[in-house]
């Protein structure tokens, strides 16, 4: 079953309508995966915000399958066939390997006027649309997970996405960067699960309790070889938190996920003739960008941060070095814990916590990115955090501003 960008949602005639037009004008891709380079805005509206979904959908209908990327975090990318989809008149200006720029051709716009229509330009090519009124645009777009109570989120991976359990053991949430919010029912009770959007690879994949095992489920396109991952297990999985699934592949005949359990890391592989399930070795676990592979570190000294970069602890403060950045200091009072290491601005940024307060902190400037009693989740990819506002509500936040860019919201 492929993920489509519409998973789960049915938009109507009207939406379909916009896709035609859209899709009319848009150019055959080179290849059929379509990384698509969306902005991070907040207090967005969401009937530009429908209207940009109408762009994705044309783009996937042409193109095969598309795959949103942040701006923010276009490292890595050629721009020989990949999409900007801006809200802004004046997109932002990208740039890829090689000091590449995107091209105008495979540049779209989606801005409301003050007069309520949205304006599209897709390449060359100029439409208007007038989607319906504000909270309806709001209501199709959470229309495929309204009603599900959200319990244990994760930041999956590196991508652009999060996961949630749903009302029961067996249903998982999905929330991707510029689609509707998914909503799914898997075979059996999901104790960790991870949604892998790269290339050849469209999935969310989940380790499932199915009739006293414990097994990878995939759902979406691409052959991983993880279904050959099954063991018996004398525990029940309805009874354990969600955690998040990271992938790891050593060799081709060397696979495996590792997951969290009941506070402890656990590391469920295949090796030719056996499947074998049993505690980590590694203190730190954390997804890469390249989804088969997973950052460990048997020490857990230290923290490690997006690409190359790892901070530590120099007593009143913290060593950060990295392959995008000169080795820097960066202060730490002593009554702050030192969370996570990312990368905002172009350079590096601690994440700190005192009591309920989540701050950012570089070598010469702190700010409070967000206040809050409970979990802070912690994006190991993106300069994102997130927080759990209700049972129906969680916010991510940029790192950089501390502004709500995504809010995913089932009420």
């Amino acid at each position: 079953m492929k993920l489509h960008a519409l998973s789960g949602v049915d938009l109507g005639p009207a939406f379909h309508a916009v896709v035609d037009a859209i899709a009319a004008v848009v150019p055959a891709p080179r290849y059929p995966h379509l990384p698509v380079f969306l902005d991070d805005l907040p207090d967005s509206s969401a009937r530009v915000d429908l209207m940009r979904l109408a762009v994705l959908v044309a783009l996937e209908r042409v193109g095969g399958t598309v795959h949103p990327v942040p701006v923010t975090n276009p490292f890595g990318y050629l721009p020989d066939h990949g999409w900007l989809v801006s809200r802004e008149e004046s997109p932002p200006a990208l740039t890829f390997l090689d000091d590449e720029t995107m091209p105008r051709e495979r540049t779209a716009t989606v801005v409301g006027g003050p007069d309520g229509a949205v304006r599209i330009t897709v390449g060359e090519a100029r439409f208007e649309f007038e989607p319906p009124a504000e909270e309806e645009c709001r209501r199709l777009l959470g229309a495929g997970a309204r009603g599900a109570a959200l319990s244990f989120p994760v930041f999956p991976a590196a991508g652009p996405s999060l996961l949630a359990r749903g009302n029961a053991p067996d249903e998982i949430v999905l929330w991707r960067l510029g689609l509707p919010t998914a909503w799914f029912r898997l075979p059996g009770p999901v104790l960790a699960a991870t949604y892998v959007s790269q290339s050849h690879l469209d999935a969310l994949i989940t380790l499932v309790e199915v009739d006293g095992e414990l097994l990878v489920h995939v759902t979406g396109d691409g052959d991983t070889g993880l279904v050959k991952l099954r063991t018996p297990i004398d525990f029940e999985v309805a009874e354990h938190d969600l955690s998040p699934l990271y992938l790891h592949c050593v060799e081709s005949w060397d696979i495996g996920v590792y997951f969290l359990r009941a506070g402890e890391w656990w590391h469920l592989r295949w090796s030719p003739g056996h499947v074998l399930l049993e505690p980590s070795n590694s203190k730190l676990h954390q997804p890469d960008t390249f989804p088969f592979h997973t950052k460990l570190d048997g020490a857990g000294i230290g923290l490690r941060g997006t690409s190359i970069s790892y901070a530590w602890d120099r007593g009143t403060a913290w060593e950060v070095t990295g392959t995008d950045w000169e080795d820097t200091l960066i202060p730490v009072p002593p009554e702050e814990e030192a969370l996570h290491l990312t990368k905002a601005g172009g350079g590096p940024v601690l994440l700190t916590r005192e009591g309920s307060v989540v701050r950012a902190r570089t070598r010469d400037t702190v700010h409070t990115v967000v206040e809050f009693d409970g979990p802070v989740l912690l994006h190991h990819g993106l300069p994102w955090v997130a927080v759990q506002r209700s049972p129906h509500l969680v916010e991510i936040i940029d790192v950089a501003t501390g502004a709500v860019l995504h809010r995913l919201d089932t009420a």
